[in-house]
């Protein structure tokens, strides 16, 4: 199949997005990584030129654009199992005694993660407010509860589904 150059540049785009996530999950071994990562990745998620914005569009050939989901949430679920192997986890314990830790599953984290990714991101795009996104990465990330933080850029300084009407 001959690509045209909005797919062959959408391609580029889902390389750069895979490679930086390579490097930069690799190198996430505790909270306070996960937490830079974190950050980090809702900065691109909130800078429409990003490659990690143009990447998430619902545009392109879906073959292509399942292949970098399908990478993406590897190198994810890679990075969760590190973590739960490590014991990297919240303090949170349950009646039973037991840690969340017994109870994650890294391949569901990781799809979980990366619909919050996909869908706060819209969300977050829509109302020009990164709250959207957060949320979902609060509750995508609870296992690793220490990645939380309250900043202002976290947070958002209203409510954002509100302003998605205006």
């Amino acid at each position: 199949m001959v690509s045209t150059g909005r797919e062959g540049l959408l391609r580029t785009h889902f390389a750069e997005v895979l490679a930086r996530e390579s490097a930069c999950l690799a190198g996430v071994t505790d909270g306070a990584k996960l937490a830079d990562w974190r950050r980090r990745v809702v900065e691109e998620l909130m800078t429409p030129p990003s490659p990690y914005v143009l990447a998430l569009r619902q545009t392109g050939d879906v073959p292509d654009r399942a292949d970098f989901l399908d990478r993406w949430r590897e190198l994810i679920a890679e990075t969760v199992d590190r973590l739960l192997q490590s014991g990297t986890t919240g303090d949170t314990h349950f009646s039973s005694g037991q840690t969340r830790r017994a109870d994650v599953d890294a391949q569901k984290t990781a799809v979980l993660i990366l619909a919050a990714l996909h869908g706060g991101s819209t969300l977050s795009q829509i109302a020009k407010d990164p709250w959207p996104l957060n949320a979902a990465l609060d509750l995508a990330l609870a296992p690793f509860a220490a990645t939380e933080d309250d900043s202002p850029a976290r947070t958002g300084t209203s409510s954002p589904i509100s302003n998605m009407n205006s």
